[in-house]
C-alpha cells in the first residue's frame, strides 16, 4: 500500500509558508507517497446589514479578507503543484471553506482520512500552531512537525523519545514505517524530570531488535529549563534526523493544557518531530 500524506494550508489571517509545501513534497517523495495538499479558505458570515451600516465598511471588510484567502490559497496550491511535478511526487490538491472559528476544527477533521499529517509550527505564523494543536489532538492520526527550515531527508537515524507511556507507546506504533526504514534507531531516555522505570528503554529496545531493527538504548539527564528543548536537542546531538514522541494534553475547566515536552516542541521545533496522541 502506498502511503497517503496530509498537508493543510493556513490562508487566514496569515498564510502558510512556502517552505513547509517544499518540505511537505521533500518528505512525501522520500517515503515514496502521496501528498494531499488542502487550503483551507475562510468564510465569514455576513452582519445583518441594520448593524453593518452602524460599523465601519463591514461587508467589503469581510470580501477584502475572503478574496486574500482565496488568492493566497491559489499561490499555495500552485507552489505544490509544481513543486510535485517537478520531484514526480503523486500530488493532489484542493480547497474547503470554513468558518473562520472552525478552520482548526476543519484541519483536524480532515486529517482523519489520511495516514500523517504534516505540520508546521512557525512563530511568524501564530496559527500554524494552532493548526497543529487541532490536530494533533482532534484527528486521531499521527502528525510530523517541521521547523522553519529546509528538510534533506531522507531518515536515516530516528530517535525514540521513551517514557513508558500511553502515548509514547502510541508514537512508537505510529512510527513503524519510519522505524523499519531507519539503519539506526535509539531510545533515548530523559531522566531529571519525572520519575522512569530504570531499564524500560532498553527494554524497547531489545524488543525491537528481536524485529530485526538496529537498535540501541541511551539516557541523558534533563538539563534545560524546557523539557521539550532539552529532549530535541539531545537527540540532534544523537544525530538524529527525526525524534519520535507522545503528545501530551488534558482539559482543565475551560483550556486545553498542554504538556511540558509537546508545548516546547510545538513552540520550537528543532527537528521533524512525530508526535501520536
Amino acid at each position: 500500500m502506498t502511503a497517503q500524506y496530509f498537508l493543510p494550508l493556513a490562508t487566514y489571517p496569515d498564510s502558510s509558508s512556502g517552505l513547509i509545501v517544499s518540505n511537505a513534497v521533500t518528505f512525501a517523495k522520500s517515503c515514496d507517497a502521496n501528498l494531499h495538499v488542502c487550503a483551507i479558505r475562510i468564510e465569514i458570515p455576513r452582519i445583518p446589514n441594520a448593524w453593518s451600516s452602524l460599523l465601519l465598511d463591514t461587508p467589503k471588510m469581510i470580501e477584502q479578507a475572503e478574496m486574500s484567502s482565496r488568492d493566497r490559497a491559489a499561490t499555495l496550491m500552485a507552489a505544490a503543484t509544481n513543486l510535485g511535478a517537478n520531484e514526480n511526487v503523486d500530488l493532489s490538491t484542493r480547497e474547503v471553506k470554513a468558518n473562520l472559528p472552525l478552520l482548526h476544527e476543519t484541519a483536524a477533521t480532515e486529517a482523519r482520512f489520511f495516514d500523517l499529517t504534516i505540520l508546521e509550527c512557525n512563530s511568524e505564523v501564530p496559527d500554524t500552531r494552532s493548526i497543529a494543536e487541532a490536530v494533533i489532538f482532534g484527528s486521531g492520526r499521527p502528525a510530523v512537525i517541521f521547523p522553519n527550515k529546509t528538510f534533506a531527508g531522507p531518515i536515516d537515524h530516528l530517535v525514540i523519545a521513551w517514557d513508558g507511556s500511553r502515548a509514547a507507546a502510541r508514537a512508537v506504533s505510529d512510527a513503524g514505517p519510519f522505524i523499519r526504514k531507519a539503519r539506526r534507531v535509539s531510545v533515548l531516555s530523559l531522566t531529571g524530570e519525572k520519575p522512569l522505570p530504570e531499564t524500560s528503554g532498553a527494554h524497547l529496545a531489545e524488543i525491537l531488535v528481536s524485529s530485526g531493527v538496529n537498535a540501541g538504548a541511551s539516557v541523558a539527564r534533563f538539563a534545560s529549563s524546557s523539557i521539550g528543548a532539552s529532549i530535541q536537542r539531545t537527540a540532534l546531538e544523537l544525530g538524529a534526523d527525526m525524534l519520535v514522541m507522545g503528545g501530551f494534553g488534558h482539559s482543565r475547566l475551560r483550556d486545553f493544557v498542554l504538556g511540558g515536552a509537546t508545548d516546547g516542541v510545538l513552540e520550537e521545533p528543532l527537528l521533524p518531530v512525530l508526535m501520536s496522541h
